[in-house]
C-alpha cells in the first residue's frame, strides 16, 4: 500500500477532479471521485473527516439523505473522536472485514 502522503495527494487530486464535476453538474460523477478518494485515506482521521465534509456537500446536491445523515452524524460526533477510532479500526484492517461484521 502507498505512504499516507502519496495516498493524500491522490485524494487531493480525486476532490479537485469532483469540484470540477460538479461544476458542470456531474454529481454522479463528483459522488464517484470523492468516494473513491475517502476510501484512500480511511485510514488518517484528518483527512476522513475532509472526506466527509466534500461527501457531504455532495450528498445534499444527489438528495442522498441516508449517507447525509451519516455525513452529519460524523461531523456531530468529531470533537469525540469518531474519525479516530474509525482509523484506529481502518489500521488495524479489522474495519470493514467479514469477519468482524455483526450476525444478523
Amino acid at each position: 500500500m502507498d505512504s499516507i502522503e502519496e495516498r493524500a495527494r491522490i485524494a487531493e487530486g480525486l476532490w479537485s477532479s469532483a469540484l470540477q464535476a460538479e461544476s458542470t453538474g456531474n454529481y454522479k460523477e463528483a459522488y464517484r471521485l470523492c468516494t473513491e478518494a475517502h476510501d484512500l485515506i480511511m485510514d488518517c482521521a484528518r483527512l476522513h473527516q475532509s472526506a466527509h465534509v466534500h461527501l457531504r456537500r455532495v450528498n445534499l446536491k444527489i438528495r442522498n439523505y441516508g449517507e447525509l445523515a451519516t455525513d452529519w452524524l460524523l461531523h456531530i460526533f468529531a470533537p469525540l473522536g469518531v474519525f479516530e477510532l474509525v482509523s484506529y479500526f481502518a489500521k488495524t484492517g479489522t474495519f470493514g472485514c467479514v469477519f468482524c461484521k455483526r450476525s444478523a
